[in-house]
């Protein structure tokens, strides 16, 4: 049995090559045992008399609790009974908390007023110095709204009702994040930098700044935002970013 993986943050461009055990057919194959440190595809090729099968595992370096959330006890990734992925399992038996480990949920807004969208110079990492829309992780206890207009007030300083925002665009990136980008009309152009913003300002549709913006997903919602802008109803953009089997990124709409 041979793996064959890609790992590159950017570029994908180092390759990896696996060898396990045929317990891999048995189900008890942990992706966790290569330990990689950066998002991974693995792709498996088994070759048996008649044909050859391939199969395609993403793996990624997961940050569980080494404790119990419930009773501070050490945890152990383990997959439990009725499962199929490892889980980080509390070793008291007589607690035995489940700790999941879930994609993360990204809010975002984009801003207008008066035909000008409102833009964040990024200070901090990833990409700092680079420009995008408002938007962060979602927290505890907020809607997708909330967290959006929480996060146009953190960056930029600037206020809008949440109950009037349109959701514009849903983006799945690999099965680790989700992304809920919503659109708002500003009643007003103030506006004040955040802690995580170096600079805030108000630029036209024409001079959005696109050779200098933050990640993909910030140019996907800005097109979009600018294509349908002074449209009623213009639909949700749904997209996804995936690895395909030969460990490079593929965007499907949808």
């Amino acid at each position: 049995l041979e793996f064959r993986g890609s790992r590159d943050y950017c570029s994908l461009s180092a390759t990896m090559i696996y060898r396990v055990a045929a317990s891999l057919l048995a189900g008890t194959f942990s992706a966790s045992a290569f330990q990689p440190s950066q998002q991974c595809i693995l792709h498996l090729r088994l070759r048996t008399a008649d044909n050859v099968k391939r199969i395609s595992l993403s793996a990624f370096p997961s940050a569980g609790p080494a404790y119990c959330e419930v009773c501070g006890t050490p945890t152990q990734k383990i997959i439990p009974e009725g499962d199929e992925r490892e889980r980080y399992v509390c070793r008291d038996p007589e607690c035995g908390h489940i700790s999941y480990q879930n994609p993360k949920v990204v809010v975002g807004a984009i801003c207008t007023h008066n035909d000008r969208v409102l833009l964040c110079k990024r200070a901090i990492e990833p990409c700092v110095g680079k420009w995008g829309y408002p938007q962060g992780f979602l927290e505890l206890g907020e809607t997708t709204r909330q967290g959006a207009a929480r996060e146009t007030w953190e960056e930029a300083g600037a206020r809008f009702d949440p109950a009037k925002s349109e959701l514009l665009a849903i983006y799945n990136l690999a099965g680790m994040q989700i992304q809920m980008i919503y659109r708002a009309e500003l009643e007003n152009d103030d506006f004040e930098p955040g802690h995580e913003s170096s600079d805030v300002k108000f630029v036209s549709w024409d001079d959005v700044p696109w050779e200098d913006l933050a990640f993909p997903t910030v140019t996907w919602g800005l097109e979009y935002a600018r294509d349908v802008k002074g449209t009623a109803d213009p639909g949700i953009q749904e997209r996804t970013k995936l690895m395909t089997m030969d460990g490079k990124w593929k965007v499907e709409e949808g």
